[in-house]
């Protein structure tokens, strides 16, 4: 179900040049509907020249129930980026989602842990949350990030990562990347990438005492560390990727197949709505969303899983999936921004989210 509530910001922070922090007030009433997992994303609305937006943001903190607060770094061409980042100010009230997302780590009080967080750029905001959270909550774990950015100036949450340091003093440790800024050391200057990682493993870290691994950045970035790390001894299982700046896909049809008249059933809320294609690389999302169905989405990209929905009937194909686990797939959720049906008479449920 999509369900935005209309939250105050509390507060606007700069946090870089191209970045802020943006905190939401979270009322009394709406506690229970914005508690989230550290790794969890909120999806933000609002109509910019007559054009519905929406867009994903991971959660960086909250603390407490009475607030939250995402990041957002402004982007070339990003609309929605440079919007809030310019535009929103204290006391205005935004269209914001529950907190959404596979992503990120819920910590255990018991649990004894080490844990390594690669990030890159923006892919440090959920990070920040799931270091604290962890940290915070379990009081015999360790931490290890390692955080690319060009520069010292462009490095977002500073000031955080400094106080989370000192606050939990020998439990976290952190490993910063420069590309763009002149080091003493070789070893940190650079990208994050595979022979990057590798020469760390051989130099300061042993990747095989990592229990979980989080990734997020650029997607090459994520790819390679991935493969440096199980080549360096993690298990695959214990790896964990948030892709949040995939290029959008376009969902491809089989050539064979016509998509237009074709019909689809959608059911949300507990009615049954038919959808009627007029082109063949019409996403079910898109096609619902253009006959006046108010569905679930954010990033359209096959990232933020938002928009997913199960198959009840029929068959779908997707273009793409970073975001559904397998054991998701096999029980047939697909994700709706990348669908599209490739037999007669396909029903689709939103309303199966809980399912898995």
């Amino acid at each position: 179900m999509t369900t935005f509530h209309s939250l105050t910001v509390a507060k606007v922070e700069p946090e870089t040049r191209d970045a802020v922090t943006i905190t939401f007030a979270i009322p009394p009433e709406l506690h229970d509907a914005y508690r989230f997992r550290p790794g969890q994303h909120l999806t933000l609305k609002a109509t910019l020249a007559g054009e519905e937006l929406r867009r994903c943001y991971s959660i960086c903190r909250g603390v407490t129930p009475d607030a939250l607060s995402v990041a957002v770094k402004a982007i070339d061409g990003g609309r929605f980026s440079r919007y809030a980042r310019d535009e929103i100010r204290q006391g205005m009230v935004l269209e914001v989602m529950v907190p959404q997302g596979h992503f990120g780590y819920q910590p255990q009080a018991g649990r004894e842990g080490r844990y390594l967080a690669i990030a890159a750029g923006s892919g440090i905001t959920p990070m920040l949350a799931i270091i604290h959270a962890t940290l915070a909550t379990e009081p015999a774990s360790q931490f290890t990030l390692i955080y690319g950015n060009r520069t010292s100036q462009s490095m977002m949450f500073r000031q955080a990562l400094a106080d989370l340091k000192d606050s939990y003093t020998g439990r976290l440790q952190i490993i910063h990347l420069f590309s763009q800024e002149t080091l003493d050391s070789a070893l940190l200057h650079g990208r994050i990438d595979g022979e990057k990682l590798r020469a760390l493993g051989d130099t300061l870290l042993d990747f095989r005492q990592f229990d979980e691994a989080f990734i997020c950045g650029p997607a090459a970035m994520m790819d390679e560390a991935q493969t440096a790390l199980q080549t360096l001894g993690m298990p695959e299982k214990a790896i964990h990727l948030e892709r949040f700046n995939t290029p959008g896909a376009t969902a491809k049809r089989a050539a064979t197949r016509q998509a237009q008249g074709e019909k689809v059933t959608v059911r949300q809320d507990g009615r049954d709505r038919e959808i009627t294609f007029t082109a063949e690389d019409e996403s079910i999302l898109d096609a619902a969303l253009r006959q006046g169905a108010d569905l679930p989405y954010a990033c359209k990209g096959g990232v933020c899983a938002t928009c997913k929905c199960r198959v009840l009937r029929g068959k779908v194909e997707m273009a793409t999936n970073y975001s559904l686990e397998p054991d998701e797939l096999a029980a047939g959720y697909v994700l709706s921004c990348q669908a599209l049906p490739v037999t007669p008479d396909v029903v689709v449920d939103f309303d199966a989210k809980g399912m898995v």
